[in-house]
Order: structure tokens, then sequence, then C-alpha cells
């Protein structure tokens, strides 16, 4: 899952996310009647074995050798990931082979396609891993600088035969890096420098020269954290806050604990701001890039908010047995409960609450399109319209989903009641499920809130924050380029009962006291 941007900046950096889905609809055009003769036949799962050779970082080349266990004449490589386009040029020198190492002749269709003269199974070829120009793509996808960089086989090697109907592509690895350079992945090489990895397309492999690297024990998860460079703060403070977050997110979700996870902090393959970050969590790995600051406070504020982020990923959407295109909740939403874990933690105050609530507000008003589209509908355009608008619109919405569940029984039920009830109803399926309906299903089991719902996520309606947090005791004060959000006059019990859930301080009007507040 990927958030792109530091917190709230809507305006994106990189101009050419909106045409990803141009890009995919036209290579599934050309390639779904080739692919229905080519492919015929049973399914069957597939595997591969790959030898990956760094040839060199200056300029940054590797070489990929291997065979596949299904032979085909179709030979597809990514060439569009999370808004990331032309992958596949990538690629040069692809040679192929059948299974007796007779050579089969290629030819190139479109970039990241080619179509073999008859069924081969072993290939080599070079590809060229530049760094990302953009820094929104530095978390997503392979590349190498001289010192350090990432392999991710989900754009490194050949994609299954079927991608629909074949869940997961195992592969055997074997990786030659430069001198004293080494290795970090959430899978451990075998006694002979192999990697045994059940799904190519969510391993990660963190490469470079002196990586450091910390393995513990998260209550019944086996956390590693990796990272490389300097930073403001120390390794220790680093892997200390993600415990914490871990935990915070574990108590979350009902004490459902992951098995496994790696945090990779890693600096940026080029100079760029110190308060900019990408990051994206893939399969039982969170990548994690952050801009430099001097200022140990600051840097560790700065790592606070993506890194609580990405850590939920691990369970939603991670966890789940759920598809299709419901990111405003596994992202709009999960933006909110990254927001309640560094308040629940002491990291973030009463007002820090509220101020980000009224930049997520700000960056909505400020979307294009912002209210012609329900949340389910922007997902489904997430990149033909504004990203952030979904980010933003989603976390405004939960953050008035849970004040008006917690308002209305007292107390006794939030948004952590409806995930701990998604996970529920996930474990009963027989099959994957659509995630907009089990999403919506959850929220609407937790209470009467099917008003709540429909307003701000089915239907394409205007938030009008005003008039919208009145009811919790909150008001917005006018006047000012940013909108700010302060608490009112003549608070009702019930409302101050409320925003003491999240620190407030009745005597500071919650603008200058850290006072940690209770889980509810």
């Amino acid at each position: 899952m990927t958030l792109r941007k530091f917190l709230f900046n809507y305006q994106s950096s990189n101009p050419r996310q909106k045409f990803r889905q141009v890009e995919m609809w036209r290579h599934s055009l050309l390639f779904a009647a080739m692919l229905m003769i080519l492919s015929a036949g049973a399914v069957q799962a597939e595997s591969l074995k790959a030898r990956i050779t760094v040839l060199s970082v200056a300029p940054a080349r590797v070489r990929v050798e291997g065979e596949r266990s299904v032979a085909t004449r179709v030979w597809s490589f990514r060439n569009v990931y999370a808004g990331v386009m032309n992958l596949g040029e990538r690629i040069e020198k692809l040679t192929l082979a059948d299974s007796n190492g007779l050579d089969v002749p290629v030819r190139r269709l479109a970039p990241g396609e080619y179509q073999a003269a008859s069924a081969a199974t072993r290939f080599v070829y070079e590809m060229k891993l530049d760094a990302p120009l953009w820094e929104t793509e530095a978390a997503h996808v392979s590349w190498l600088t001289n010192e350090r960089g990432f392999l991710m086989l989900g754009d490194l090697l050949p994609l299954a035969v079927n991608e629909k109907e074949i869940a997961k592509m195992s592969a055997t690895l074997h990786f030659v890096l430069p001198e004293k350079w080494t290795i970090a992945a959430s899978t451990k090489a075998g006694s002979d420098g192999q990697f045994e990895i059940a799904d190519m397309e969510t391993a990660i492999f963190f490469v470079g020269q002196n990586l450091r690297e910390k393995r513990q024990r998260v209550g019944s998860m086996e956390f590693a954290f990796v990272t490389a460079g300097e930073w403001a703060f120390s390794d220790n403070e680093a892997s200390d806050l993600a415990v914490s977050l871990l935990k915070d997110h574990t108590s979350t979700f009902g004490n459902i604990s992951k098995n496994r996870a790696m945090l990779i902090l890693a600096p940026f393959p080029r100079p760029t701001g110190a308060d900019r970050w990408s990051a994206e969590t893939r399969g039982e790995t969170v990548t994690l890039l952050i801009g430099k600051s001097p200022s140990k406070t600051a840097a560790l504020a700065q790592l606070s908010f993506p890194l609580a982020h990405e850590l939920f990923h691990l369970w939603v959407p991670n966890g789940l047995a759920l598809d299709g295109n419901y990111d405003w909740f596994y992202e709009g939403f999960t933006l909110y409960q990254a927001l309640r874990s560094a308040v629940r933690l002491n990291l973030l105050t009463f007002q820090d609450y509220l101020n980000a609530v009224g930049r997520a507000f700000d960056a909505y008003k400020s979307a294009q399109g912002r209210d012609e589209l329900s949340l389910i509908e922007a997902s489904e355009r997430r990149w033909t319209v504004a990203p952030t608008l979904i980010y933003n619109k989603g976390m405004l919405a939960a953050f008035l989903y849970d004040m008006h569940l917690r308002l209305k029984t007292k107390g006794k039920r939030s948004l952590d009641d409806v995930y701990r009830e998604l996970f529920r109803l996930s474990n009963t399926f027989q099959a994957r499920r659509d995630g907009n309906l089990a999403a919506l299903a959850a929220l609407n089991n937790a209470g009467e809130m099917h008003e709540v719902t429909r307003r701000y996520i089915e239907n394409a309606s205007a938030i009008d924050l005003s008039s919208a947090i009145a009811p919790f005791g909150l008001r917005v004060e006018t006047g000012g380029v940013r909108t700010r959000i302060a608490v009112g006059e003549n608070l009702s019990g019930a409302q101050r009962d409320l925003l003491r859930k999240f620190g407030y301080n009745e005597k500071l009007d919650g603008t200058s006291i850290r006072r940690k507040p209770v889980r509810k």
C-alpha cells in the first residue's frame, strides 16, 4: 500500500500518475486475445529460479538469468506500478531458450511485453536500475546507487503466465552483489545462500554497504528493523518507536498479531527536503524513505506519522482477504488511525490532532472535482482524479464517523471496534470478498451509522466542516489562510467526555498539554 506525499500535501509532484489507467487499459486490450490463445490450458502454480547479479552501480545495471516452471510464448514484465510509468523500458538484451537449452527467437511488442516464437522457459536479460527522478517513486520500484538500493521482484522478474488465476508465484533466488555489500529481507537465506520466496510479488530486498539490522520479538511477532546512512536519532530510538506503534496497532485489532514484519528505513537516493517521505507496505515489509533533519526532535516527529500509517497496512489491507478498489478505507481511514495512534502514544497533543484534521480539510477543499464523485467512485478512478483526494476526504470521513460513533454510544464504541469487526467478518469468508462491501458492512454494524456512511462515503456530497463538527463541541475559527479547529464554549458533559478521549484538558483548552488519552 502506498502513501506517497508528506501529510496532506495535496499537490502531486508526479504529473505522470494520471496516465496509469490509460496505459493499463491499452496493454489489456493489446494482449487479452493473445493470452487466451497462447496460454490456454489448465492453470497450474508457477515458480521460477533466478540468479540476480549486480553488474555495476554507475551506471546501475543488473543481469537476471533463470528458468520458469511453465513454458510460455507470452513474456510480460511490469510496465506501470503505483503511478511509475515505463518500467518495461529498462529491460535490455532479452534472450530466451526452451527446457533443452535451444534458443527461442523473441520479439518485443510493447514496453515490457514480448512474444516468443515457441514456448520457452529459460531467460537472460539486463535491466537498468537508475534511481527514480521523482522522489515519490523511490519506495515503489527497484533502483541502485553507489551505496545502496532496492531489488523488488514485482518489477524485476517476469510476471506469471496468468496473473489473474495464479494467486502467488514462488521463486528461488541467488544474488551476486558488489564487494562489501550485504542484503536484508524479511525471509532469511538458507545455508546455501539462496532465498525461498513464497510470493514473488511481495518480496523486497534491501542491498548496500553498511546495512544495520536489529531483530526482536514484539509479542508473537518476529520484527526486524533495517537501516542505512546517518540519522539525527539512534537506531534504537527508531526501532523503539516502531515497536510502540506495532503494540498499539495490535491492541486496535483485538490483539491479532502478525507473524513477521520488517521495517526498512532508508535515505532517498537523491537529495531532498527534510520534510519529504515516500513509503509502501508490501506483504510483510514496510519500506520508508525520509528526508534528513538535523534536529532529533524534528526527525522523530517526521518519522512517527508515516511509520504509524505504513505499519497499520500490515493489517489493513495486507491481512484481509479483500479485493477491489476500497482505497478510501485502507488509505483514508488508515490516515486517521495513524493520527489516533500518535495521540494515544503521546507523540501528538490534542491540538496537534485538531490541526491535522484542519490541514486535511484544506487539502480536500483545494482538490479539483472534490465533490463530483463519492469516495467509492473516486477510489475506482484513483489515478485519474487527484490521488490525494481519497486520502484527505477519506480521513475526514473517518474522523466524522469516529466522533459520531463515540458520541452516540457515549464512548462505548469507536472506530477500533469497526476494525475488529472487519477482521471477524474477513475470517468467516470462504473466498475473497469485495473490500467496499465488507468495509461498509463493518462500519454499519457498529451501530445505526447508515446516515453517516451514506453522506460521507456512498454519496457525492460536500463536507461542511463547521456544521459537521458542531455536535462534538468543536468550531472552525474564521480568518487566516488555514483552517483552524478549536474547542467551542459551554461544552455539554457528553461533549467534554468525548474530547477527553483525545487528550483534551478543559483547564488549558487542550493547546499546551501532552495529556495521554485513554484508548477508547
